[in-house]
């Protein structure tokens, strides 16, 4: 699932964007140029979609530095229709296209598509070349647990039903694309979408299903869902959990029909779902025989060092830092529970490697949360009482408003509420 950041200090006009991109995309959200920036810094960014005019930091300027930090990154400028000269000056400086004001919402859709389809490719071809090379930074390491998990995809590569259990961020979806690329089905249409809690049923039915006529919630034609547009080949729907239970005993009697349309469609497409948290028993039981179990990164410590070497040297020649970590933040990385596993963990090093202007990295460079963790585990004293005060003080600042301290103090709210 790619993930697509829109940057624009209209709240509608970022709404509008997720509501017509969301579902097969994860959407990130930014009301700044300066927030916008951040995010990139703190996650993987594969598209945004960028307007030209915002207070502080302009699209012009925001450009500049989404290009500095990643020049992979395709950025489709927003602009209004007296900005054109604008937007053909920021396609000299890196942007893949533009739309205007009032924008078309098919157009976004295929432009989005389009873009996305052709980086995706490209991804895929180098997936496929490191499996080929058994090149696995982000799931291999010295530890047996998850050499095992990769010795067992080639068993169940081409199986038509596959399940991949595992904590948030141990990179079900990579194990997926691994599968893909070694089964039969390697050269057919690979898609990954990404259900959630707060989709309607109707959402996800559109989403898999397709609709007919008049239904599309975006006043489009009929449209195909993801189940046909792979075309035989493979999806990928992680968070299956959440999967309404009628949707899932339509999927199971492995046919469907689109919304308003009677017409009976045989479900050709191969499913490998992933899931976070226990399945009820008849889904379980649908993925019966193949079901991989992936381990969460604190159940594998061993490979941590080797994880945080690969992403050092992978972030610093992505963005020409020579940076080293010292003992004492290694000894601290090393410690930590992360749980948010590995995807988490390159979240860190990377902002790491971004943000260090010594190109040495000290334990009191790390996140906070990370500090206050790995302390409370060594049982030392960390928190002393004017830290304690700070935290407070902090909440207090913010209006007494968990959420909005957590992400100045960069801790997450639960560990917020603990300290307070």
């Amino acid at each position: 699932m790619h993930n697509i950041l829109i940057v624009d200090d209209e709240y509608s006009i970022r709404e509008s964007f997720s509501l017509i991109l969301e579902g097969t995309h994860k959407i990130l959200l930014a009301a700044s140029g300066e927030v916008a920036l951040k995010t990139i810094a703190d996650q993987k960014v594969d598209m945004a979609f960028l307007d030209i005019r915002m207070p502080g930091m302009n699209g012009l300027e925001t450009l500049k530095r989404i290009k500095e930090i990643d020049p992979d990154i395709e950025v489709v400028m927003v602009t209004a229709v007296n900005d054109v000269q604008k937007a053909s000056e920021a396609i000299k400086l890196g942007a893949r296209d533009y739309v205007i004001k009032p924008f078309d919402v098919d157009h976004i859709t295929k432009l989005a598509q389009q873009i996305l389809r052709k980086k995706s490719i490209q991804q895929q071809s180098e997936k496929i070349q490191n499996i080929a090379g058994l090149k696995l930074p982000e799931l291999i390491g010295p530890g047996e647990k998850i050499l095992a998990v990769i010795k067992s995809l080639g068993e169940i590569k081409d199986h038509e039903r596959v399940l991949i259990s595992g904590e948030t961020g141990t990179e079900k979806e990579t194990i997926a694309q691994i599968i893909h690329a070694k089964s039969s089905q390697s050269t057919l249409p690979y898609q990954a979408t990404q259900l959630s809690s707060l989709m309607t049923p109707a959402r996800i039915k559109a989403l898999l299903f397709g609709w007919g006529k008049g239904e599309s919630t975006v006043a489009l034609d009929a449209k195909s869902g993801l189940i046909e547009q792979v075309k035989g080949g493979t999806l990928f729907i992680d968070n299956i959990e959440t999967l309404p239970a009628e949707i899932f005993k339509t999927i199971s009697s492995l046919e469907f029909s689109r919304s308003d349309d009677s017409t009976k469609i045989p479900l050709k497409a191969r499913l490998i779902c992933g899931s976070s948290s226990n399945l009820e028993s008849t889904m379980q039981a649908f993925f019966a025989q193949a079901h991989i179990q992936v381990p969460a990164l604190r159940e594998r410590n061993s490979d941590i060092p080797f994880l945080i070497n690969h992403f050092v040297e992978q972030y610093g020649t992505q963005y020409g830092q020579d940076t080293r970590i010292s003992t004492e933040a290694l000894k601290a990385l090393n410690s930590y529970t992360w749980p948010g596993n590995t995807q988490q963990l390159a979240s860190v090093i990377k902002r790491l490697v971004l943000c260090s202007s010594t190109g040495k990295v000290d334990v009191d460079d790390l996140p906070l949360d990370i500090l206050l963790k790995t302390s409370e585990a060594a049982g030392s004293n960390f928190i002393s009482a004017f830290e304690k005060e700070y935290i407070r003080a902090t909440y207090k600042k913010c209006g007494k408003n968990k959420e909005k301290a957590a992400n100045l103090l960069e801790i997450n709210p639960y560990l917020l509420e603990t300290k307070l």
